[in-house]
């Protein structure tokens, strides 16, 4: 049977704003909340947990309502209070995480939360973690999806923001999650200059590390090039234009033989005076003498103009020299 609990008034001076053990929410959005309180007061008790020795209070539901409040100038609050006699650790985070989920859905940086304060504050072994925990956050229950969200928890603050503002893909952010401290805190800086489509994200990133390997250079150091900073900071540029120009370069550092190919191919191939209709495409690393030519028409008048334009292109000398790349 639910024990009902009785509002009381709580100074602020007796709450803990420093213990954000039971905190689910990655933004406090205080501005929103500011001017709620400030047109209907506080409608809700929040939640605190009494301490077992000391004195304070834990907050537990309500963190965004406190502060919010404390921002105000307001010198209590009305709150619900839960004894450490009566509530473990596992018990009140547990509250904290059904009144949240009872309203809304976690972003990936809240559910991450949630799964590293179960695993390392509250002692759930990652069995139930899995089976229980995975699918209540829309998760699926694999082990390796529990290792991807517990790393993301310590994905470094400038990359949480790119994330949240969808200038990283969660397998971005994850892979950047594993890497060292060092690397996530100077890389932020680069990727909140460019953009970079959900395709090239991954890419560069395995470029990089390729060319690291290759080097013996480490991802840091091949991240932060001259060559790379320059780019990132050039205003010329969009954010777009910026990626497009790393991924490039990074290309180009990679596969130095293959870009060469490329570049001259497309050369050549502009030199035919094709129509754009006509699409002619190599194999992706050059490796056999083979063209796919391609074209779409939508009329026999349009057929037979782009046949002739086939048949010049045959007698231009760039024909041959395409294939002598491929």
């Amino acid at each position: 049977m639910l024990r009902a609990m009785i509002p009381m008034e709580v100074p602020l001076s007796e709450v803990d704003f420093e213990d954000e053990t039971f905190r689910i929410s990655e933004d406090l959005d205080l501005d929103r909340m500011v001017a709620s309180l400030n047109a209907v007061g506080q409608i809700h008790p929040v939640v605190l947990l009494e301490r077992a020795y000391g004195n304070g209070h834990r907050i537990v539901c309500g963190f965004r309502r406190l502060h919010g409040l404390r921002l105000m100038g307001c010198g209590q609050a009305s709150a619900n209070l839960l004894h450490s006699t009566e509530s473990s650790t596992l018990e009140a985070f547990l509250k904290a995480m059904w009144d949240n989920l009872s309203h809304r859905q976690f972003n990936p940086l809240e559910a991450a939360r949630v799964l590293h304060t179960l695993k390392n504050v509250c002692s759930v072994e990652a069995g139930i973690l899995v089976e229980r925990f995975l699918p209540l956050l829309g998760l699926s229950p694999h082990c390796h999806v529990l290792e991807s969200y517990l790393a993301l928890h310590g994905l470094y603050p400038e990359l949480r923001r790119l994330l949240l503002a969808g200038r990283l893909t969660l397998s971005t952010a994850e892979c950047l999650a594993r890497s060292t401290p060092e690397l996530q805190r100077k890389v932020a800086p680069v990727l909140g200059k460019v953009r970079f489509s959900a395709s090239l994200q991954r890419e560069v990133l395995e470029l990089a590390e390729d060319l690291g390997a290759i080097s013996g250079a480490t991802l840091v150091e091949v991240l932060t090039g001259t060559e790379i900073l320059s780019i990132a900071e050039d205003s010329n540029l969009s954010s777009f234009q910026r990626g497009e120009k790393i991924h490039g370069l990074l290309y180009r550092l990679r596969n130095p033989r293959v870009a060469r190919a490329r570049e001259a191919f497309l050369a050549e191939k502009a030199a035919l005076g094709l129509p754009g209709t006509v699409r002619l495409s190599p194999d992706p690393f050059f490796e056999s003498p083979r063209l796919r030519v391609e074209f779409d028409v939508n009329s026999a008048q349009a057929f037979h103009e782009t046949v002739k334009a086939l048949e010049r292109a045959g007698l231009n000398a760039s024909l041959d020299r395409l294939f002598n790349i491929v």
